[in-house]
């Protein structure tokens, strides 16, 4: 016989300044994941999904003028929509 399984998590995030001095921040986001697969008694499958709405975020930016970059600030954009499965046996 075999199980299936479905597993949803929301991560909220709220607002948050990059620094001190409160110039750039990010607003309030959420992260939705997504995992479903079936499991026998001796082998599995399953499938996920993270940031399943493909949410577009920056986590982290730090100032720097020095690049003349309009906003003042660099950052790194958050991980876009990823998606995976796997297969395997089990003993």
């Amino acid at each position: 016989h075999a199980r299936m399984y479905l597993r949803a998590q929301v991560t909220m995030y709220g607002d948050f300044q990059y620094d001190a001095s409160n110039a750039m921040g990010q607003s309030s986001y959420s992260l939705t994941s997504l995992r479903s697969g079936m499991r026998g008694r001796h082998w599995f499958a399953e499938g996920w999904v993270d940031n399943a709405f493909n949410t577009r975020y920056v986590p982290i930016a730090i100032p720097y003028a020095q690049l003349g970059v309009p906003s003042g600030y660099i950052g790194e954009c958050g991980a876009p929509i990823n998606f995976g499965g796997r297969i395997g046996t089990n003993f």
